[in-house]
C-alpha cells in the first residue's frame, strides 16, 4: 500500500486528530497549519482566558460574520461564537450547503482546539449531543465534502471515541502514561514520539504507520 506523504497528508481533505500534553508543541503545529494551508480554513475558537492566542484569520464573532467573510474573500477566519456547541451544528450545516453550492469544489478546513469539550465521550447515539454529532459528522463525512477536520486535544481519554476512529491521520506528541494507556490500541510509534526533536510530534497514517515529524517554526509558539 501507498502511504501519503507528509506535505500531502496536511493538505488533503482526510481529518486529523491532533493528541498530546499541553506545551508539547501541538497547538503551535496546528498555527502554523491554519496560516499556511491552500485550504480556506475557519479556527472555531473559545473567547476569554480560553481562546488560543495569534490565530491567523479574520475574526467572525457568529455565524453571519463567517459567511461574510467567507464572501468576502478571507481564506483564514477566526470563528469566536459565544457558545461553541451551540454554533458548531450551524457551521456545520452551513458548510455543507457551502460545499454542495459550488460542487464541492471548494476546498475548506475546520480547526477545534480542545475538541474533546464539545465531543466528549457520552455512550450515547446520535441526536443526543448536537456538537458531538458535529464533530462526529465533520469526521466521517466532511471528506465527501473536501472538507478536513482538525481536532486537537490534550486528554484523549474523553474525546469521542468514534470520531477519534474516523481520523485517517493521527498526529502525535508526548503524553503521560495515562494517556497513553487510553490509545494503546491505535498502534502509535512511542518510541518515535519519545525520540522526535522537542515540540515535534510525530503523524501517523490510521494503521499505525508513522507518516513523518510535524514542527511548528518558532513564530508560531
Amino acid at each position: 500500500m501507498t502511504f501519503p506523504d507528509l506535505e500531502t497528508a496536511l493538505v488533503d481533505a482526510h481529518n486529523m486528530a491532533v493528541l498530546g500534553a499541553t506545551q508539547t508543541g501541538k497547538t503551535s503545529a496546528v498555527r502554523e497549519l491554519q496560516d499556511k494551508t491552500p485550504r480556506r480554513s475557519l479556527w472555531v475558537n473559545e473567547r476569554g482566558d480560553k481562546r488560543v492566542p495569534n490565530v491567523a484569520g479574520v475574526e467572525a464573532w457568529d455565524l453571519a460574520e463567517v459567511r461574510d467573510a467567507l464572501a468576502n474573500g478571507a481564506d483564514k477566519v477566526e470563528f469566536l461564537p459565544a457558545d461553541r456547541r451551540e454554533a458548531l451544528p450551524a457551521l456545520r450545516r452551513f458548510l455543507w450547503e457551502l460545499a454542495d453550492a459550488v460542487d464541492r469544489s471548494a476546498e475548506l478546513q475546520v480547526v477545534v482546539d480542545e475538541v474533546d469539550r464539545v465531543a466528549e465521550q457520552s455512550g450515547k447515539a446520535y441526536g443526543n449531543l448536537p456538537s458531538r454529532d458535529a464533530v462526529r459528522d465533520f469526521t466521517s463525512e466532511g471528506v465527501k465534502r473536501n472538507i478536513k477536520f482538525v481536532g486537537i486535544t490534550q486528554d484523549p481519554t474523553t474525546y469521542d471515541k468514534q470520531a477519534l476512529r474516523n481520523s485517517r491521520y493521527r498526529a502525535v506528541w508526548p503524553m503521560s502514561k495515562e494517556h497513553q494507556n487510553a490509545v494503546r490500541k491505535y498502534g502509535f510509534a512511542w518510541d518515535a514520539v519519545r525520540d522526535a526533536e522537542q515540540y515535534a510530534g510525530v503523524l501517523h497514517y490510521m494503521d499505525g504507520t508513522v507518516i513523518g515529524e510535524l514542527k511548528a517554526e518558532a513564530r508560531y509558539a
